[in-house]
């Protein structure tokens, strides 16, 4: 995996908890798309750019791993940062990482995302905006990787 791409802070409230008087399951997910929807605004990818372009984000697969847990009241920082290449110009794997006030990880959420053509209800080809943010970012892992191999 490569460093992040984009990160946000978040402070847990008391919404985000569940009965166990720690951060529900579904917090996670809340919290991971809120900084991928950010991370998109960053490279231009905005709400408007979305209606204009007539297109929109939606998920294939997303999972989560819990670590450690997060109460309310703590401060957590959530990062973007790509995940393995899915063989696909149609869709890409997104991983957040959910960091404790210590630098501990809480939990790893990944998600295979695709974009969908609003009108006609069809998965289109990755945007020219994620393909050169991060295409190269994977182009790049790939690359590496294989000098790796060789060098082994």
């Amino acid at each position: 995996m490569s460093d992040a791409l984009f990160e946000k802070t978040f402070e847990i409230r008391w919404a985000d908890c569940d009965a166990n008087q720690h951060m529900r399951h579904s917090a996670y997910s809340d919290l991971c798309a809120h900084t991928r929807i950010g991370f998109l605004a960053e490279i231009g990818m905005t709400s408007q750019w979305f209606k204009e372009n007539g297109i929109g984000p939606v998920l294939f697969k997303e999972q989560t791993e819990y670590f450690r847990e997060v109460f309310i009241g703590e401060q957590v920082r959530v990062t973007v940062e790509t995940g393995e290449p899915t063989g696909s110009k149609k869709s890409v794997s997104i991983v957040n990482k959910v960091y404790k006030p210590s630098g501990e990880l809480a939990a790893q959420h990944q998600v295979v995302v695709g974009w969908m053509d609003v009108a006609k209800r069809k998965v289109v080809e990755l945007p020219e905006k994620i393909q050169q943010v991060y295409l190269s970012d994977i182009d790049a892992l790939t690359k590496n990787a294989t000098q790796i191999e060789e060098l082994a």
